[in-house]
């Protein structure tokens, strides 16, 4: 077990057997949170990135003065919770087919619309805003879950960086179960 280990280790998951900018090009592609908050920000606070010209300093800000939030802390909580339970780095990772896609898709627009029926009043939020905070998130969990068709990003992310040369003869494979982008089982 030691010597599989041993071999993990010093192969692709050893940092320096990439560079800074290879390093730093992955995460970017795996980066499900930067997205998350982002979206957290903009559209369930109401919030800008600014640059202050004397500092440089990056911050968020109301888009107006006065700016009243859509939503309140209990309801930015709940709804980003209902996300990262689909968009995360593992589903972008996953290798699923377009029917899974869409069924996941169907699942996670169908378990938002029901939250926010539920629980938009206690969210002091305003009815008129709740179709576009709901399509948002889907447009968001939609980006980062259709990443994994076919295993797309998995497909990807090895190929570009790849010590070696790495065949795949299973990149046809119509449909199966997988594990990080990597079939399970025979067809």
């Amino acid at each position: 077990m030691a010597e599989i280990q041993d071999d993990y280790d010093s192969g692709y998951n050893s940092p320096s057997n990439y560079s800074q900018d290879e390093q730093e090009i992955i995460r970017i592609q795996l980066d499900v949170d930067r997205e998350i908050k982002k979206f957290e920000m903009e559209v369930l606070r109401g919030m800008v990135e600014t640059e202050d010209p004397k500092t440089g300093d990056i911050k968020w800000r109301p888009i107006a003065p006065n700016y009243v939030e859509p939503i309140n802390e209990l309801g930015v909580r709940e709804i980003l919770s209902r996300i990262r339970g689909r968009a995360t780095t593992i589903a972008k990772l996953s290798y699923k087919t377009d029917e899974e896609i869409y069924q996941d898709m169907f699942y996670f627009d169908m378990s938002l619309t029901e939250l926010i029926a539920k629980r938009s009043d206690a969210w002091e939020m305003d009815s008129e805003i709740a179709k576009s905070i709901k399509d948002s998130a889907i447009e968001l969990v939609w980006d980062i879950v259709a990443s994994s068709r076919k295993g797309f990003t998995a497909i990807n992310l090895r190929s570009q960086y790849s010590k070696q040369d790495v065949t795949r003869s299973d990149v046809r494979q119509k449909e199966g179960k997988s594990f990080l982008g990597i079939p399970l089982g025979r067809k």
